[in-house]
């Protein structure tokens, strides 16, 4: 499957890392395998910043509306207690047996 090449030759250093020796297939095949899943990690990544960034987009835009739906509510909230308080004590007045103030 792969070709043999000629050993390049090693640079002349005196550190530690210029007297490796080469990697044989197996060791390129888990290299590759494992720039293969970085990739992929990566690539999976990014798909998921994407994701959440389309998700918070929409729960901004949904705080935005809970803010008005809130703000109608404190509007309207005042007559429709009154409204509540009013059939209440109309039904009241309609229950058998009840008194009559009028």
């Amino acid at each position: 499957m792969w070709k043999e090449t000629p050993t390049p030759e090693a640079p002349r250093t005196t550190s530690p890392a210029a007297s490796t020796k080469p990697i044989n297939e197996d060791e390129l095949r888990s290299i590759l395998d494992r720039l293969e899943a970085t990739r992929d990690i990566f690539r999976e990544n990014r798909e998921l910043r994407g994701v959440l960034s389309r998700r918070d987009a929409e729960t901004q835009s949904l705080r935005t509306r809970n803010s008005e739906l809130e703000e109608i509510m404190r509007k309207f909230a005042p007559m429709l207690l009154n409204a509540a308080t009013t059939m209440g004590l109309a039904a009241k007045n309609e229950m058998p047996g009840a008194r009559s103030d009028a």
